[in-house]
């Protein structure tokens, strides 16, 4: 192996496969429950689930298990879902005393797993709007994240909606819902809204806001009703860089419900971090392509799932039931296409694997049940993923 220090020239991956463009397949759904225990052995009424998280292989089981976050509530739930080898669904259950009560209660909207051995989550919440770390064995409140002083300009009830961690959590990405007062107008039957994706650093302890970007949603599908809308209720970090876009449109249709997911590219966005309106203003929006498009109801939140035999992922969802029609449900797809990164031993996304790269591993290697490291996609940072790491760092190339 290399010795550390020495210099390091930017990492150029070579490949004569083309990029696959990605699809995404709509599997299936199943029912939850409406109770579970706290870590207190307390019964709670389960409802408005809002956000969801894949925390990895169930321990003793078949399936996986996700934590959903319950909106107006000090909630977290723990779910067991079990895929087969397409994406379907064949069993989702709320586990028995699989809730936790955390030190607050706030308007909750989604949640990124920080990995077992870290033992914490990220929250997001539209109120303030803010994100804040808490402490799963106690639900103790951690800290809350800076935040650019831009979204105190949220409109009531549309703050930040979304959370996602991508892979090797090194960023940290959220969303306002609908455009901030300062611009533009919500959506309308004719028009969408103007929104800012904001990323964090969150390589760095306290993850630290480094850049946003302007994304457009698509008109409500349908005329206006109490509470319509058309905005965006979920990013999805992928391994590529990319993200999905879930867009959650309510309004009065053939359905009262349209969900519309999206594949969301950067590359060439600007950062409108020191733009203080989006209105009248230049800049160059993110790209967005449409992959699908139905009604699942009242779908708020999506997260990224396990990996399925042929390639492709499952990407999970989570159903609000705070309407008359939707109920506590989980959804699944599938999706196919170029979906990892290119270099997965590129731990901080810098496209070198260099030193820095070989401190997030060693860390991430010792902690043994952390996703960073985490190079085969089997729930561990293990002496298989160190194999995979050494010939990447000393060879500047990438394993594959």
């Amino acid at each position: 192996m290399r010795s550390p220090g020495l210099a390091i020239v930017p990492l150029l991956v070579a490949s004569s496969c083309v990029a696959a463009p990605l699809s995404l397949q709509f599997k299936s759904g199943a029912n939850l429950g409406s109770s579970t225990q706290d870590q207190n052995g307390v019964t709670f009424p389960v409802a408005g689930l809002s956000g969801l998280s894949w925390t990895g292989p169930e321990i003793g089981g078949g399936g996986s298990t996700y934590m959903a976050v319950m909106d107006n509530s000090n909630k977290l739930v723990r779910l067991s879902i079990s895929i087969t080898s397409d994406g379907t669904i064949s069993s989702a259950s709320l586990l028995p005393s699989g809730g936790l009560s955390l030190s607050d209660s706030r308007d909750f909207e989604d949640i990124a797993f920080r990995g077992t051995a870290r033992d914490a989550v990220y929250l997001c919440e539209e109120g303030s709007p803010e994100i804040r770390e808490y402490r799963l064995d106690t639900g103790a409140l951690v800290r809350v994240l800076s935040r650019p002083a831009i979204f105190a300009n949220r409109r009531s009830n549309f703050g930040f909606e979304s959370l996602s961690l991508n892979r090797t959590q090194s960023a940290l990405w959220t969303a306002n819902e609908e455009a901030l007062t300062n611009d533009g107008s919500a959506s309308t039957p004719s028009t969408g809204t103007w929104v800012r994706l904001l990323r964090y650093d969150a390589a760095k302890t306290p993850p630290t806001p480094v850049a946003q970007f302007a994304y457009q949603t698509q008109p409500m599908h349908g005329s206006v009703i109490s509470g319509a809308r058309s905005g965006v209720s979920q990013v999805v970090a992928l391994p590529n860089g990319k993200l999905l876009v879930l867009e959650r449109s309510f309004a009065f249709g053939a359905t009262l419900f349209q969900t519309r997911i999206y594949e969301f590219d950067v590359a060439s966005a600007t950062d409108v971090s020191g733009l203080t309106t989006l209105v009248g203003t230049t800049y160059t929006p993110a790209t967005k392509r449409l992959l699908y498009s139905g009604d699942q109801t009242n779908l708020e939140g999506l997260c990224l799932g396990p990996k399925l035999p042929d390639g492709s992922y499952a990407l999970l969802g989570i159903v609000d039931d705070g309407d008359p029609i939707s109920v506590n449900r989980v959804v699944s797809f599938r999706l196919s296409g170029s979906i990892d990164s290119a270099c997965p031993a590129d731990l901080n996304d810098d496209s070198v694997v260099d030193d820095a790269d070989f401190v997030r591993f060693a860390e991430s290697y010792n902690l043994l049940l952390d996703p960073v490291g985490d190079l085969n996609h089997d729930g561990l940072a293990d002496d298989e993923d160190f194999v995979l790491f050494a010939a990447a760092y000393n060879e500047l190339a990438c394993a594959t």
